[in-house]
Formats: structure tokens, C-alpha cells, sequence
């Protein structure tokens, strides 16, 4: 985690996880999601310690996640997404490393409401579909779609990323930020891993129509992202959607962003190179003039 981030929340007050659970689980919730780039968000952290707690466990406020997105073999839960159906599926299994604890999680959004299913499994277990997986994610699907037979999904998409957890001190509304963020398409064999450095995503998980993060971002000239899904994102990224035009504009923004690392990566190998050269230069003078 960099430093400056690190430093920063230290100015944050700390929650536990017994206070997230018991009064911010928010399994049925409003999703915004925001893309910035590091020192954005670094410039957005100063003013969030106003109106949020941070979670802290065993003295860590930055915790590492691993999740395998399910879907069917012709990637249905992606292409629902993309035809930008308002009754849409994401199925997962999530392995918290930090405490080694892992669930099993079944996500349904109807329109702007997004509701929430999951159950704990052993976390040897990650990663691929069980008997125990498959009955409830059968029984949910069934709940959902009106007794309509579930189809068969398997992994499909790999995703680690560093997360910190924030709760706003009213307890309406919970936070997500999601940095150092990778993907691997689970179905390609030797598949090459994608990094989105410099990418950060915010997520805001409320009830509220005048969320805190939504205010905060607003003042900062930040707007939300349109069709943001980490499952989706990387299913187009893997080069697996025959589709992708839902999610343009926010490929567009995270271009962007890592266009921005590149640039910063050339100047300061630009810089070192001159750094370098001006040295030589100088050690040469010398050596000439002690010659002389």
C-alpha cells in the first residue's frame, strides 16, 4: 500500500468487524461506483476521516481479497450485463486471505437495487463449484427467476485486489476502495494476468439517495461511473466478450488512468536517465581537470 495512503488513515477513527456486521451489512443496497487514479484518491482520503470510520482488524486497515466469478459456459451473467438487462446475476466465491475465511455469493440487481446471498464454506473450497455451491446457487436462482431451472456455471474470471472498508459515522452508508488491482481469465490456459495500476475504485453501498461519497465526489468534479463491473470489465479485458459497447466509457476512463502511470513511469526514467548523464558528465570534468 503506498505510504501516503498509510499515513493518512491512521487519522482515521477505527471500527471492528463485530460493529460493520452488526449495523452496516447493507445486503440490499444502492451501488455507485466511482473511478480515480492514486493521487486522487489520496487528495479524496484528507476529506473523507470527516464522515467515515475505517475497519480495523488485528490492527490491519488494509486487507487482501480473492474472488472467482462463476458464469456459464457462453458467459450469460456477462452478456445480461452488457444487453444492460435490469434483472441481472453475478455469482462468486470470495476468499478473505487476511483471515482466512471464505463465501460463497450469489449478487441480484433489479434496476438500481442490488441484493445480496452468501454463505461461509471452508476456504480450501475457493475457487470452484461443490455440491453444497451448487444447491444454493440453485435455490436462489429459482427464488429469483420463478422456479426457472439454474443453468451450469464454473470459474470463469480471477480477481485480487487490496480493499479498505469504511462505514459513514451515521451508519447509512458503506464504503469500498479497491486498489492494486489484477485479473485472470480462469478458462485460458498459461492466460497472462492484468494489472490496472494507478486504477482506484470507490464503491458506495447505501440505501440513501444523497449519499456522503456521492457529495464528496461532486465537490471534487468526480462523476460515478457508468456500468462498472469488475466481472464484466475483465471479461472484455480477457478478450472473451464478442460485445462490449455498455462499457466504453468506462474502458475509455480507465485508459485513462493507466495512460497517466505510463507517463509518470517514462518521466521518471527520463529523469533518472538525466540524473545519470549529468553525473557521468560531471565525474568526467573532473577527471580531466585532475589530469591537467
Amino acid at each position: 500500500m503506498p505510504v501516503k495512503y498509510s499515513t493518512k488513515l491512521k487519522n482515521f477513527k477505527s471500527i471492528t468487524l463485530n460493529q460493520l456486521n452488526a449495523t452496516a451489512s447493507f445486503l440490499k443496497r444502492i451501488d455507485r461506483k466511482f473511478l480515480l487514479n492514486s493521487k486522487q484518491f489520496s487528495t479524496i482520503l484528507d476529506e473523507l476521516k470527516d464522515n467515515f470510520n475505517v475497519l480495523e482488524i488485528d490492527g490491519k486497515k488494509v486487507f487482501n481479497y480473492d474472488n472467482v466469478y462463476m458464469d456459464t459456459a457462453d458467459y450469460l451473467f456477462y452478456n445480461q450485463h452488457q444487453n444492460k438487462l435490469e434483472s441481472r446475476t453475478k455469482v462468486r466465491t470470495r476468499y478473505y486471505v487476511d483471515s482466512n475465511i471464505a463465501f460463497f455469493e450469489y449478487k441480484q440487481k433489479n434496476a438500481w437495487v442490488t441484493n445480496k446471498y452468501r454463505y461461509e464454506f471452508p476456504s480450501s473450497e475457493h475457487g470452484f463449484m461443490t455440491r453444497g455451491k451448487k444447491r444454493f446457487f440453485d435455490w436462489v436462482w429459482q427464488s429469483v427467476y420463478g422456479g426457472e431451472k439454474a443453468p451450469d456455471i464454473s470459474p470463469a474470471i480471477k480477481t485480487t485486489y487490496r480493499r479498505i472498508t469504511m462505514v459513514s459515522k451515521s451508519w447509512d452508508e458503506r464504503l469500498t476502495i479497491d486498489f492494486d488491482i489484477k485479473a485472470t481469465d480462469l478458462r485460458k490456459k498459461y492466460a497472462e494476468t492484468i494489472d490496472l495500476k494507478n486504477l482506484v475504485i470507490v464503491e458506495s453501498k447505501s440505501l440513501k439517495e444523497d449519499c456522503d461519497i456521492c457529495n464528496i465526489m461532486k465537490k471534487n468534479k468526480i462523476e460515478k461511473a457508468s456500468s462498472c463491473s469488475k466481472y464484466s470489465l475483465w471479461v472484455v479485458y480477457s478478450g472473451l466478450a464478442e460485445k462490449f459497447d455498455t462499457f466504453k466509457e468506462t474502458m475509455e476512463k480507465i485508459k485513462e488512468i493507466r495512460m497517466e502511470t505510463i507517463k509518470n513511469t517514462n518521466r521518471i526514467t527520463s529523469l533518472k536517465s538525466v540524473t545519470k548523464n549529468s553525473r557521468t558528465t560531471q565525474k568526467t570534468t573532473i577527471t580531466k581537470k585532475v589530469i591537467a
